[in-house]
């Protein structure tokens, strides 16, 4: 695998533009993205200087910029936002901003020229759903500037937009005025934890991989979210559990995934972030995990030992939702999570489908959905510490491998 630094990949011009000099981490940092594909090879970022041990300003928002030279047939990077409402999880709002070919994120609609894509989900108290998406023939992203300029995203043409708030980026806006959909309005993220990478942060560099090929980090893992948007005459207004992250890869998705399970919540006082994969064509079959636990803001665990969390699917008799390893159509009714936490403690989690917000039903699911858990002392045995835990979380999967492959 072939993998840049943090200071040589910020010396290249993406894209062969960049606005400002290099010299100074506090400069502003301009990419422009293109609506073509890109001939060459795409070179990836997969680390972040953590001298240290700490994430510094400049990294974090590092963090949000691209993390591709370019984007080539079967590279793929995007910026991830949602919110689901706290008193009814059949209610919310994601907001994704693509830089990915059909090639190499096969979700996409393969009739589409431009590698720019804007993408907006919403999901209904009375149960239904709506999705709509514009192309953009020119990407901006500014990073690194003071106050409201530290994150900032510009789909031309679309009337999406995002830009951070604060210069640590733990507040953003997602701003969406499009005619051509008929919405208008905007979704604020106000973070309640701070950032999660995959293993969390090291000593001196960190990985920012979540398996093979496949870059994650969680710049808002939760946060307080604020919804107040039209979307076709229909007016969705709530708060809830938020949440901000970024993934990408310099490898066609479906060279990379085999299972995929990704989700984040609001449980009581816990925020809490999963992610369980296996890679394709895995002889080794190995599970690769990241788990994130904080309380009240405060990281209990934010690490990528796979000992330390289990994600299993659960599905009726009968049937091969509750399968594992799971195959393409497999379709659970949701999931049971299990986090090691520090001080020989455990956090069991089940979590439930309510909503259907996107996915074709085989390949690909998101929902919405309760948790209810409880947080066990093992002593050794086990003694319950906190019980009746409950909350709101969005979560998807993703099945690559047909049964009989």
């Amino acid at each position: 695998m072939y993998s840049l630094s943090w200071n040589l990949i910020r010396s290249i011009a993406y894209f062969a533009f960049v606005s400002a000099t290099l010299s100074t981490p506090s400069s502003n940092w301009t990419y422009r993205i293109p609506s073509k594909v890109q001939n060459g090879t795409a070179h990836a970022r997969f680390e972040i200087d953590t001298s240290g041990g700490n994430l510094s300003l400049s990294s974090r928002q590092t963090l949000d910029a691209p993390h591709l030279n370019r984007i080539n047939a079967n590279s793929f990077d995007w910026w991830y936002f949602d919110a689901v409402d706290e008193d009814n999880p059949h209610t919310s709002l994601v907001v994704t901003f693509f830089t990915s070919s059909a090639t190499a994120f096969p979700f996409l609609d393969p009739d589409e020229d431009s590698v720019l894509i804007a993408f907006v989900w919403a999901s209904f108290a009375n149960g239904s759903s709506w999705a709509g998406y514009l192309p953009s023939s020119l990407a901006t992203v500014d990073i690194g500037g003071k106050g409201k300029q530290a994150s900032l995203g510009i789909w031309e043409d679309t009337g999406f937009r995002w830009n951070a708030l604060k210069e640590d980026l733990s507040a953003y806006e997602v701003v969406l005025n499009v005619p051509e959909l008929e919405v208008k309005g905007r979704l604020g993220l106000v973070a309640r934890s701070p950032p999660h990478l995959p293993c969390g942060v090291q000593e001196n560099i960190t990985s920012l991989q979540i398996a093979p090929h496949i870059g994650w980090v969680s710049l808002v893992p939760d946060a307080l979210g604020s919804v107040d948007i039209t979307i076709q005459d229909t007016h969705l207004k709530f708060q809830g559990a938020a949440y901000h992250d970024k993934n990408w890869s310099d490898r066609n998705f479906t060279e990379s995934v085999r299972t995929w399970y990704w989700g984040h919540g609001r449980l009581g006082s816990y925020s809490i972030v999963w992610f369980s994969y296996l890679a394709i064509n895995d002889p080794t079959n190995t599970t690769y995990v990241s788990s994130y636990v904080a309380r009240d803001g405060d990281i209990l665990v934010s690490e990528c030992d796979a000992s330390l969390l289990t994600v299993r699917p659960t599905g009726p008799p009968n049937t091969t939702g509750g399968r594992y390893p799971a195959f393409v159509g497999d379709l659970p009714d949701g999931f049971k999570l299990d986090f090691v936490l520090p001080e020989n403690t455990r956090m069991r989690v089940n979590v439930s489908t309510r909503a259907k917000v996107a996915g074709d039903g085989e390949y690909y699911m998101r929902w919405t959905g309760n948790m209810t858990g409880e947080v066990v002392k093992i002593n050794p045995s086990p003694v319950v510490q906190e019980s009746s835990l409950t909350g709101v979380a969005v979560f998807e999967q993703f099945h690559m491998q047909e049964q009989d492959s």
